[in-house]
């Protein structure tokens, strides 16, 4: 089985993320890919990757030209894009996107949020920390100050926040002002992923996040309880203070650290990646990616 992938620079972190683990669980189930990114490629780790921006006019033309019959495309597409699916057979996987501007077979990560036509790909997670899954681990220490990051808010949810988290001693950042310190702060222990609007791209990040040992506080939502459990997060109220003071000092004790278990044991259980890439070679030989 012969696949070129091209991936956006469009995608965020633990975006990448999902799809670099797909890539190399792929590889391992035997499928010959080659892999182009339109952004940096440090961060996917999948074999032999190369960057877009690295060849030159007449190497791009040539592979968009006559290269590959079966493409998948991952983000946002390129401006040639339409040139390989005159060719081609295409496949396009969206994180988010309320229009469904699909530019291939269409394919997404959440069971939950999949409708008629579409097609679901199993995320994929690789437990790299040097804590068992099945322990829950103490992510706070007592001498430095939580930190709550905020992910999705709107209007003038981050004032309110912002004062229910200064009431429980801790501090509010703006995960979506620059999601590369997001992430270095989350694996840095001490934080609290605070979802009050939980999408599918973000119900990953709070994937992510369970794994290093992170709760999540998120209003109660299917695409959360598909990805982390019913348990596997602290349940926070959308428009109510009072409630909100409460979420957030479980997240803080007990309550976080236990969702946080629970959420691990979730993703580990339900999301090895195995599983996505035995659906994406599937739909590959579907399409006639084994022609």
């Amino acid at each position: 089985m012969d696949c070129y992938w091209y991936i956006s620079d469009s995608l965020r972190p633990w975006e990448a993320a999902v799809v670099g683990t797909l890539a190399r669980a792929l590889i391992r189930e035997g499928v010959k890919l080659h892999s182009f990114c339109g952004g940096g490629t440090e961060s996917l780790g999948i074999p032999g990757l190369l960057s877009w921006h690295s060849l030159n006019t007449t190497e791009r033309a040539l592979i968009v030209g006559t290269k590959g019959k079966l493409w998948h495309l991952w983000g946002t597409p390129p401006s040639w894009w339409k040139f390989i699916r005159f060719r081609s057979r295409t496949i396009h996987t969206l994180f988010e996107n309320p229009a469904k501007d699909w530019k291939g077979h269409p394919t997404v990560l959440s069971a939950t949020a999949c409708s008629s036509g579409e097609s679901y790909i199993p995320p994929a997670f690789e437990m790299k920390m040097n804590w068992s899954a099945e322990e829950a681990k103490d992510s706070f220490d007592e001498g430095r100050t939580p930190i709550f990051l905020l992910s999705g808010s709107r209007g003038d949810e981050y004032d309110m926040f912002a004062e229910e988290a200064a009431k429980a001693s801790s501090i509010l950042r703006n995960f979506d002002e620059s999601p590369d310190e997001g992430m270095k702060l989350l694996s840095s222990g001490n934080c609290i992923l605070l979802l009050p609007h939980p999408s599918s791209s973000l119900a990953l990040l709070a994937a992510f996040a369970a794994l290093m040992g992170i709760p999540s506080a998120a209003v109660r939502s299917a695409l959360m309880d598909e990805t982390l459990g019913k348990e596997g997060y602290v349940h926070l109220p959308s428009e109510n203070s009072v409630e909100a003071t409460h979420a957030i000092q479980s997240a803080l004790g007990e309550g976080g650290r236990s969702a946080s278990a629970f959420a691990r044991r979730n993703v580990t259980d339900s999301f090895p990646p195995e599983k996505g890439a035995r659906k994406l070679k599937t739909l590959y030989i579907s399409l006639g990616g084994d022609q």
